[in-house]
């Protein structure tokens, strides 16, 4: 995977975990749509993702107004915000990978055969690339978890037991 697009909750789970500095050392081209980023507004969570923008980690995509009436589009067939919407309209535009938790965006993601990955592949991808142990993902998997992250507990669970006892 060379491009990926997130959403606004896999990037505040990513700042829980403080995953975001991590996240970038995997080597891939990340951007985030402009109306994701103004969903972010914790002021911890904006001024870490906002950081990571500034340093050139993290790009922003905006959309014109004949690509806004795409994204209204997606909201209404997929139900989901306008924000969400984009994110799916630019990873397709971009034939990125989407990032997010959100099954309704998944979903959506999905129905438009994108490649759709959650936080749970984000945390495999650090620990199998050796940038995070396994005693310190599970401590980090339990910090977003408790921090309200919102992921399939049975495999919460099972990362949870094997990084723990590895």
């Amino acid at each position: 995977m060379k491009v990926a697009v997130k959403d606004a909750n896999v990037l505040i789970d990513l700042v829980e975990g403080d995953l975001l500095g991590l996240w970038f050392r995997l080597g891939i081209e990340t951007y985030v749509p402009d109306l994701v980023l103004d969903e972010i507004k914790h002021p911890n969570h904006r001024r870490m993702v906002l950081a990571m923008v500034e340093a050139g980690n993290l790009r922003v995509g905006a959309f014109s107004p004949e690509q806004l009436s795409q994204v209204d589009s997606y909201k209404q067939r997929y139900r989901i915000s306008l924000a969400d919407a984009s994110a799916i309209l630019l990873a397709e535009q971009m034939q990125a990978t989407l990032l997010s938790g959100d099954k309704l965006v998944r979903k959506g993601g999905l129905t438009l055969n994108l490649e759709v990955r959650g936080l749970l592949w984000v945390f495999d991808e650090l620990v199998l690339r050796e940038l995070l142990g396994t005693a310190d993902a599970a401590e980090r998997l339990q910090r977003v978890v408790d921090a309200g992250a919102h992921l399939p507990a049975e495999q919460v669970q099972a990362r949870l037991r094997k990084w723990r006892t590895a």
